[in-house]
């Protein structure tokens, strides 16, 4: 007996599958792209980029296991148009889990549009250098949509995105103020506005104090336009309060450097601490950060002071600790404001898809208002179970992102 395959049945099992897949691909047609194709580039250095290609869809019938790449969802939004997209996806950090969790909002709307083929992702570990190779590196990969977090340095990343624009590339920028001009350096710039939070912190603060006493702010990197603008704010609401004192000075152009590091922010807090025996006032701009002030605090034996930060999980976690202690301090968050990066995404891919942005309000400049005040009742959240960077804002609903950031 020959051990030969029958050809016969081989050639008719072969058009079965054949005339199966032609079928799903029919039906996946219809179905208004649901088989899409998408890779994703991770970058942690310019130089040094590795891809990995997922397709999804008919032919492979089903999604990926859990932790793989989902296949881009159907009906979505007019923002979602049909010209096929390579969009990037930069920080000029990327460092901690702020920056994490910004890249996955971001990605969460790039998931939604079939149009998306390609994402290059780069963090450049707050080094401008990398951060300039990394969008001329998405260029030369073909990138047609960047969206960019612009903190590697002060203005630093302003050449390479004029240089992206000149290639017709969309470039998004959100969370840092980018510097350089709308529509040569940039499409579109969203964010909180830093001098407004920087306000609210500020007076927030100083009230609860007594509109008496010493203040200490502390902020990230040296050159970042977010703790430029922050530290700016807090000093002119200073020098309304002629009662209030800087322990140490601030200014759009210095500030004691955290470099949004909790172990540096200890350290530094502890030698401040040494120097100042009194301080009746906290605030940083990173709510991990200002966790770790309130640590350098415990560790000397002080007091801790009224506190206002971007919200944290721990920072909540850590007022809810001393309130049940009887040492209640007061404590006023501003949203961490990753969820910002879903617009930012939707703006970039709608520019580059043909799709149509989203109506954004102020110019896509909003100014949050506080996420959580332990003085007037909105007391903070603690989720013991859960990262201690956790940013709840993000758990917002479309709808109640979209009463803060949307016309209409």
């Amino acid at each position: 007996m020959s051990a030969r395959p029958d050809r016969s049945r081989v050639k008719g099992a072969a058009l079965l599958v054949l005339v199966a897949l032609l079928a799903a691909l029919v039906l996946s047609a219809c179905g208004g792209g649901s088989s899409s194709s998408s890779s994703s580039e991770t970058t942690t250095e310019a130089e040094a980029e590795t891809e990995t290609e997922s397709t999804g869809g008919a032919e492979e019938g089903e999604e990926e296991a859990e932790g793989g790449t989902e296949t881009a969802a159907a009906g979505s939004s007019e923002w979602c148009g049909e010209e096929g997209v390579t969009l990037g996806i930069q920080d000029g950090g990327g460092l901690n889990n702020w920056s994490k969790e910004s890249q996955e909002q971001v990605q969460m709307i790039s998931k939604e549009c079939p149009a998306v083929e390609k994402e290059i992702v780069v963090d450049a570990d707050f080094e401008p250098q990398k951060a300039v190779s990394g969008i001329q590196s998405m260029i030369s990969q073909g990138a047609n949509a960047i969206v960019i977090i612009p903190d590697s340095g002060n203005c630093a990343e302003v050449p390479a995105m004029r240089q992206a624009m000149q290639h017709d590339v969309t470039v998004v920028a959100w969370a840092a103020d980018p510097c350089g001009t709308e529509g040569t350096d940039y499409t579109k710039y969203i964010d909180w506005d830093t001098k407004a939070a920087g306000r609210e912190w500020a007076e927030w603060v100083i009230e609860q104090m007594g509109d008496k006493g010493k203040l200490l702010y502390e902020g990230g990197p040296a050159g970042n336009t977010v703790s430029s603008n922050a530290a700016e704010a807090i000093a002119e609401v200073v020098e309304e309060h002629p009662n209030v004192e800087l322990v140490e000075p601030i200014s759009a152009e210095e500030w004691p450097v955290t470099n949004w590091d909790p172990a540096e922010t200890k350290k530094l807090t502890a030698a401040i601490l040494a120097k100042h025996p009194e301080i009746d006032g906290l605030i940083n701009d990173y709510g991990a950060s200002v966790e770790a002030e309130v640590q350098a605090f415990q560790a000397a034996g002080r007091e801790i002071p009224a506190v206002a930060a971007s919200e944290s999980n721990a920072l909540a976690c850590t007022w809810k600790e001393e309130k049940e202690k009887g040492h209640e301090f007061p404590l006023m968050t501003i949203s961490s404001r990753n969820w910002l990066g879903r617009y930012a995404a939707q703006y970039a891919i709608a520019e580059a898809s043909g799709g149509t942005p989203p109506n954004l309000k102020n110019g896509g400049i909003f100014s949050l208002g506080q996420w959580e005040n332990s003085v007037s009742g909105k007391e903070p959240e603690c989720r013991e179970n859960e990262s201690p960077e956790a940013s709840f804002s993000n758990e917002m609903s479309e709808e109640e992102t979209a009463k803060i950031a949307l016309e209409g």
